[in-house]
């Protein structure tokens, strides 16, 4: 049996759903994973067994919203995968609520972030300095059994807590994959912003980055999985 990736998202239309992954998906399709979506807002809870990791996508929702009532299931179902020990890829919203199940915090941010930044990482090997996409308002403070590996000015860009990674920002952005957050996400905060993002003129650079953008999101999943200890599929 091939090696399984189960991806979380959150209240995306069914037609934008593997849109929404980006990059991701051809960088675990090329490396022999199926890959199985799942929203954590639509039908059942997410199958618990079956898979060689979970990756946790973005939301226009805060991963702190006590009103929203797939939060605290999705908290509980982290929580258990991590005590089978299946190794989490958290992205953004992803990388959040995954600080929260591994007993830490999310808040929302002094400093939001949108666009492309670069991070200072004392992980080159796993989490290079990018430049990164972000697109964000809240922010992480993660516990003592995780060790943050990139910061930038506006806080916590990168952390590690045994196979686990969460990065703040978005590796998976593709032209595509921005559009799915404008049209596929059905929440009324989708492509929400402070007030002061050209969303235009981020389309402009994310359409001139894509090459790059895609390249760097395909090693930083080969270098999650080796972190993870997750061999590639054979065949």
């Amino acid at each position: 049996m091939g090696g399984r990736v189960l991806a979380l998202v959150h209240g995306v239309r069914p037609e934008w759903r593997e849109t929404v992954l980006g990059s991701l998906l051809p960088a675990f399709v090329d490396r022999g994973f199926d890959v199985v979506i799942h929203d954590v807002e639509d039908g059942p809870p997410p199958p618990s067994t079956g898979f060689d990791l979970v990756c946790v996508t973005g939301s226009p929702d805060s991963a702190f919203d006590a009103a929203l009532p797939w939060v605290e299931p999705e908290l509980r179902y982290l929580s258990d995968t991590i005590g089978r020990q299946v190794p989490i890829f958290g992205i953004c919203f992803g990388a959040q609520i995954l600080a929260r199940a591994l007993g830490g915090s999310v808040a929302p941010s002094t400093r939001p972030e949108h666009g492309f930044v670069t991070v200072s990482t004392t992980r080159p090997d796993l989490v290079d300095a990018g430049p990164w996409m972000e697109f964000h308002h809240d922010t992480i403070t993660v516990s003592d059994v995780a060790e943050v590996i990139a910061v930038n000015d506006a806080g916590v860009q990168a952390y590690v807590s045994g196979p686990h990674l969460g990065v703040q920002f978005h590796p998976e952005i593709t032209p595509d994959c921005f559009s799915g957050w404008r049209k596929g996400f059905t929440s009324a905060r989708s492509g929400s912003d402070d007030g002061t993002v050209d969303t235009r003129a981020l389309a402009a650079d994310i359409e001139t980055a894509s090459a790059d953008a895609a390249a760097r999101c395909d090693r930083l999943v080969e270098r999650f999985l080796q972190h993870a200890g997750i061999g590639q599929p054979v065949g």
